[in-house]
């Protein structure tokens, strides 16, 4: 599935799954955007349509929790904690990634 956009990140999806690392679509707002695609330090391009950058590049002051209104089968409607980023967070790709091997 999704591969972390930042040049130095080895995280994919099948690497961390169950490991509570989130991939994040790149902004829609383009200024934004280009701010998130040079914080990736890749000297090819990046299609922000499908890229995704991991959780790693985060700290953890860059979320909010959202609380979200899920169906499910046995219970008619759910409340579910939902972490997103912060309206103006940026990448840090500075920190060291951890091992999810």
């Amino acid at each position: 599935m999704s591969a972390c956009a930042v040049a130095t990140c080895p995280n994919y999806h099948r690497k961390t799954k169950g490991k509570g690392v989130i991939y994040h679509v790149f902004p829609v707002c383009p200024s934004r955007s280009k701010i998130w695609i040079s914080k990736c330090k890749r000297q090819d391009h990046i299609n922000v349509k499908y890229a995704r950058i991991c959780s790693d590049p985060f700290r953890p002051r860059d979320y909010m929790d959202t609380k979200v209104r899920k169906k499910n089968e046995q219970v008619a409607e759910i409340q579910q904690l939902m972490k997103c980023l912060e309206l103006n967070t940026l990448p840090i790709v500075s920190v060291s990634h951890i091992s999810y091997a």
